[in-house]
C-alpha cells in the first residue's frame, strides 16, 4: 500500500494509523492502496494518493468544514471526504476520526452490526 511513496506520506500514514490505533480497539484491513478501520463496523476508510492520503469519515451526523471535498448522506452515516498532507491537517480531523470510532463502538455493544 506504501510502496513507492514518498517518505512523509508514508509517516503521515503510520501517525493517522497510530492515532485511530490509541483510540482503543480498532482493525486495519489494508489492500493495495487503500485500508479499513473499524471496530466491527468501518468508521473511517482511507487511499493513499500519489501526494495526499484521502480520508473518508463515517459520522452520524453532517459536519461542515472547508476541508471536507464532498459530503454523502447514507441510511445511517454520513461520510465526509478529506485530504491531508500534513500533521496538522491530520490534527484538525483527529476529533472526528475518534467520534466516528465511538460511533461504530457504541453501535457495536448495543448489537447494531
Amino acid at each position: 500500500m506504501l510502496k513507492n511513496r514518498p517518505p512523509a506520506l508514508v509517516d503521515l500514514y503510520g501517525k493517522l494509523e497510530a492515532t485511530v490505533r490509541g483510540f482503543g480497539v480498532v482493525e486495519v484491513v489494508a489492500r493495495d492502496s487503500y485500508a479499513l478501520f473499524r471496530t466491527t463496523r468501518i468508521f473511517t476508510d482511507l487511499t493513499v494518493m500519489r501526494d495526499a492520503l484521502r480520508v473518508v469519515i463515517h459520522l452520524g451526523r453532517k459536519v461542515n468544514a472547508p476541508y471536507f471535498i464532498k459530503v454523502v448522506r447514507g441510511d445511517k452515516r454520513v461520510s465526509h471526504v478529506t485530504k491531508i498532507r500534513t500533521s496538522a491537517e491530520l490534527r484538525v480531523i483527529t476529533p472526528l476520526l475518534r467520534e466516528a470510532y465511538e460511533l461504530a463502538a457504541r453501535e457495536e455493544s448495543q448489537g447494531a452490526v
